[in-house]
């Protein structure tokens, strides 16, 4: 019982990292990182990589590894059709 729980909560936390994650990645997560045009002292570039391009990746690396988890937990839980009589 306590595990069914747990693994509900951690269903829930996953879910919500993952729709953060799509909603920071292309979304309104863009402005926050995307550099002014105009502004000559804008860091445009992380690691030689430009930085919407870095912002993307790393929200598509934790939609990822949101995915991962959510398969790796999911044989943990009880299924309907077991433990009954057959």
């Amino acid at each position: 019982m306590v595990r069914a729980v747990k693994a509900k909560r951690s269903g829930r936390i996953l879910f919500a990292v993952f729709v953060l994650a799509l909603v920071m990645g292309p979304g309104p997560g863009i402005w926050l990182v995307n550099p002014d045009p105009g502004d000559p002292e804008a860091r445009r570039f992380l690691f030689g990589v430009p930085i919407v391009y870095a912002w993307a990746v790393f929200w598509l690396a934790v939609q990822g590894v949101c995915i991962v988890l959510a398969f790796a937990g999911g044989g943990r839980g009880e299924s309907a059709g077991e433990g009954g009589d057959s």
